[in-house]
């Protein structure tokens, strides 16, 4: 199926499927969905002769598949297999959407304190704030994938905390796709909107059970007003025949501090944007990401720092392990501008190669318009160190168990730097078990 082919389904399904998405009520909403829509007309699909897009070539996979819009049912009892996985989800808010779709079932909500909010999209798309910041921050204008899921999202998480308001324990979120015999997809919505002074521990788990290519479509929107403070995880754990395209989009205010983490472990291909505004001054950023591929997979990471205001500072560390035939992709750009004086930002990207038949493109990049500033970026990609290996094995450790020790010593160090008790022991043992399968 060609491109052109592809676009055109999507373009010429929207009038079938508008009556069964959420909203139909809510003029607002349907104009955002048909402007969305209208965006991703001109706009298409992205190819590779785009510089953001250079080594990710969707024409070879993700567009040859035809994925329906049909919601196939699952009775997946999701909450057993989390504590199978090591999550303890006693501790935590859980929230479950199967196949884009949110499940009360097979979701449990603890007590929230008053001025916290967490619900399904769907549900509150009269909320005022829903109606204030969808679209705005995560714009649909050049972004192919981000106007497909403003025009298509069938449902996706809401949370608002209140000015001066915790959310007390993390909520995890799992995004489940078990489709069975079909080739199907979703396209999900987030909005994350934090009052001021307010703080909120957020998990993003995508996760996938099926034996069918799927095309997972994820869009994040996070307002972070002055003051505020969100942890924000993703888990990857797609299945091998799984699509993901996923964009977290935060604009932060005065003060306010994201810590943003990325763990990649799964899908055929992968390709995740973080994009963040530092829009006011004093506010902070924390970027952190391990990616994994093996087999044939291809795994995408773009980051991009906007400082826009002075006074700010932005940490960036990202890892890479890639095995066998895959593919890793890094491209990291920080924009200081010219009013940003007093800017502190640092980037690093590491990558680890396991064959000789694996890649990775490594792309670092500051672009600054201050005088005033400290900014730093590098990057480097190699393979296991052959002295590391002897010397382990000298000391009467095999040389497979010694690859394993100098795997994990380089990409654990990603999961040693969690703070978060319920998320530690469950990553240390999804990289655990990524390196056994290796």
């Amino acid at each position: 199926m060609s491109t052109l082919a592809t676009q055109d389904i999507y373009l010429s399904s929207f009038a079938q499927l508008e009556a069964k998405l959420p909203g139909q009520d809510a003029a607002w909403l349907k104009a955002l969905r048909l402007q969305a829509l209208e965006q991703f007309k001109q706009t298409g699909f992205p190819t590779n002769e785009l510089e953001s897009w250079k080594y990710t070539d969707l024409s070879l996979n993700l567009l040859k598949v035809n994925f329906t819009f049909e919601t196939p049912a699952s009775t997946t009892v999701i909450s057993s297999q989390l504590k199978k996985a090591g999550f303890d989800v006693e501790r935590v808010h859980l929230a479950v959407f199967v196949n884009g779709r949110f499940s009360e079932e097979l979701s449990s909500f603890k007590a929230l304190a008053k001025g916290v909010m967490v619900k399904n999209l769907a549900s509150v798309l009269a909320n005022e704030s829903v109606k204030a910041f969808m679209g705005k921050i995560a714009v649909s204008q050049n972004r192919a994938f981000t106007a497909l899921n403003m025009a298509y999202f069938s449902d996706g998480l809401f949370v608002q905390v209140e000015a001066g308001k915790t959310l007390d324990v993390p909520i995890h979120v799992v995004y489940l796709s078990s489709n069975g015999n079909q080739t199907t997809q979703s396209h999900v919505r987030n909005l994350l909107v934090l009052g001021n002074d307010s703080k909120a521990q957020v998990i993003e788990h995508y996760w996938g059970e099926n034996v069918s290519a799927y095309f997972t479509n994820v869009v994040t929107e996070v307002a972070m007003a002055k003051g505020s403070s969100l942890e924000h995880t993703k888990i990857g754990q797609e299945d091998i025949k799984g699509y993901h395209i996923g964009s977290l989009i935060a604009q932060q205010e005065e003060g306010s501090h994201l810590i943003s983490r990325l763990f990649s472990l799964g899908g055929a291909l992968t390709r995740n944007d973080i994009e963040t505004t530092l829009s006011q001054k004093r506010a902070e950023c924390v970027l952190e990401g391990l990616y994994l591929a093996k087999e044939k997979q291809h795994v995408d990471t773009r980051t991009f720092i906007d400082h826009l205001s002075p006074n700010c500072n932005s940490t960036e560390v990202f890892k890479g392990v890639i095995d066998d035939q895959a593919t890793g992709v890094f491209d990291g750009k920080i924009l200081v501008r010219e009013n940003a004086q007093k800017t502190d930002a640092r980037q690093s990207n590491k990558n680890l190669l396991l064959t000789k038949e694996a890649k990775v493109y490594s792309k670092p990049q500051l672009q600054i318009y201050a005088d005033d500033v400290k900014c730093s970026h590098g990057s480097s990609t190699g393979q296991i160190d052959e002295e590391a290996i002897f010397y382990l094995q000298s000391r009467g450790i095999g040389r497979e168990e010694a690859k394993k020790v100098l795997v994990y010593a380089f990409a654990g160090e990603m999961v040693e730097r969690l703070e978060n008790s319920y998320l530690k022991p469950a990553l240390k043992k999804l990289v655990d078990n990524w390196m056994e399968v290796s």
